[in-house]
């Protein structure tokens, strides 16, 4: 390949297989083949039916499948009780979404969210906007979430309160310091949020044709969006002036809301654009390091606590399978 002039890490695209492609083993079953009685069996072990997609519907159905993996809020949503109001748009998405969740529990296949669909964009006109050729347009995930949660949250409560705040809300320590000056003590404040905003860069091109840097995982993310600036007037510069943020989770929820913020204002083109960046996340996700020192101090207390049972736990199945230890066993076993 030398005489072809590659630089690092070009991308090359190869077409064709030089070997004969061997049929599978088994052949693949797709969920759609399943017989009745085993989508049955699917239900039963918890895999939750899919939203069919009716012409651009895939931002909404996504925000819908994220609130449906907290079991806790679909217990409060389920309960809702009343009937539609035409004068109240927010008590007929919350009961839409009521009966839609209590579809997608007992379904055997995708459900049509239409009634849903029907009353978001009463509510929320921008998710109606259609494209010159008369089809719905493509709406932000996360917008769409956002207004769903803000509607469930004002209709649903989780031990008297807002069942998203009380589930999903975070609390931040904020410390805001001037920048430009000593003059000015710290300040500090509490910020509350209903999801944790994961900003991503891109890699930085360099002059031999790669590149460098860019997000590759989610706790890369994660300490980027706990320091921020912001600009506002100094009362001992007498203008304004940069400001330093730095936050701290100060409490977590029982539900972590994550969002990738994919989209950033292009200044050359004056558009949004997206950051096609695969990022990566684990399968456990320890906030620990991100917390302020009080509350790392009790997530700590807490968790020698949990392996304190767990060892007692193990300890206590360990001697009831060997009958109690020898203290309990027959003279005979205990000699042998």
């Amino acid at each position: 390949l030398k005489p072809l002039n590659l630089k690092p890490t070009q991308p090359m695209m190869l077409i064709g297989t030089a070997d004969v492609l061997a049929a599978p083993a088994e052949k693949q079953v797709f969920v759609e083949d399943l017989a009745p009685e085993e989508m049955h069996g699917m239900i039963a072990a918890g895999v939750p039916m899919g939203l069919e997609n009716l012409g651009n519907t895939c931002y909404m159905n996504s925000g819908l499948q994220v609130l449906n993996a907290a079991p806790d809020l679909i217990d409060s949503v389920t309960s809702i009780q009343g009937g539609p109001n035409q004068f109240d748009l927010q008590q007929n998405l919350a009961l839409s979404a009521r009966d839609l969740f209590k579809q997608m529990k007992t379904a055997h296949e995708p459900v049509k969210p239409f009634g849903f669909l029907t009353r978001l964009r009463a509510l929320f006109p921008q998710f109606d906007q259609q494209g010159e050729h008369g089809g719905h347009m493509q709406q932000d995930a996360e917008e769409c979430l956002t207004q769903i949660m803000q509607v469930l949250n004002s209709k649903c409560k989780v031990n008297d309160q807002g069942a998203v705040d009380e589930l999903f809300g975070i609390e931040m320590d904020v410390r805001v310091k001037c920048a430009e000056t000593d003059a000015e003590p710290e300040t500090r404040e509490t910020e509350k949020l209903q999801k944790l905003a994961c900003h991503i860069e891109g890699a930085v091109p360099t002059g031999d044709g790669g590149s460098k840097g860019g997000t590759d995982l989610i706790t890369q993310s994660i300490e980027k969006s706990l320091q921020g600036t912001l600009e506002k007037m100094s009362p001992s510069l007498g203008r304004l002036a940069v400001y330093n943020r730095t936050y701290k989770v100060k409490k977590l929820p029982k539900f972590l809301l994550t969002q990738f913020v994919r989209f950033y204002w292009k200044q050359d083109t004056q558009k949004k654009a997206k950051i096609l960046r695969s990022v990566k996340f684990p399968l456990l996700l320890d906030m620990k390091e991100y917390c302020t020192d009080e509350y790392q101090s009790r997530i700590e207390k807490y968790r020698a606590q949990v392996l304190k049972k767990q060892e007692e736990e193990k300890e206590a199945k360990k001697k009831q399978r060997t009958g109690g230890g020898d203290a309990e066993k027959k003279p005979d076993e205990a000699a042998a």
